[in-house]
């Protein structure tokens, strides 16, 4: 089952790269990893995405993260914009949204493995171009 756009992906991720330096907040899912790490884990705290590239439908559009307040911390980290919230004010903030909708909504179908899942693997049937009368 294909999750991306791969087009729209390549796009956003062009897109995003001319943009760069870009506000971010980490989501739910990167909080989780912070706090597993043993680092702050403060939803108000705010990170500069200073890269951007896409890794396919494994990962997404990737993200390299520092923390601007902080200059002398050499630390570094990787996200997919999936596990961000970008800042409000941005100019590519909806589009960035809808993509993260769009790539959590069918990566939730993907990991259900139900019927719903199973149709949207299915390539569309093409119709035949059947000719006329019998035998053609």
């Amino acid at each position: 089952m294909r999750i991306d756009d791969y087009n729209a992906a390549k796009a956003l991720t062009e897109k995003l790269k001319e943009n760069l330096p870009i506000k971010a907040r980490a989501g739910k899912e990167f909080l989780k990893t912070l706090k597993q790490k043993g680092e702050n884990a403060d939803p108000d705290r705010e990170f500069e995405i200073d890269f951007v590239g896409y890794s396919g439908d494994e990962g997404g559009i990737m993200c390299g993260l520092k923390e601007p307040n902080n200059p002398e911390s050499k630390e570094k980290y990787v996200s997919s914009i999936t596990h961000l919230k970008i800042d409000s004010n941005h100019p590519l903030a909806a589009e960035v949204q809808a993509y993260q909708s769009k790539r959590i909504r069918k990566l939730i179908l993907q990991d259900s493995k139900g019927f719903k899942a199973e149709l949207m693997t299915l390539e569309p049937v093409k119709n035949k171009n059947r000719g006329k009368g019998f035998g053609k």
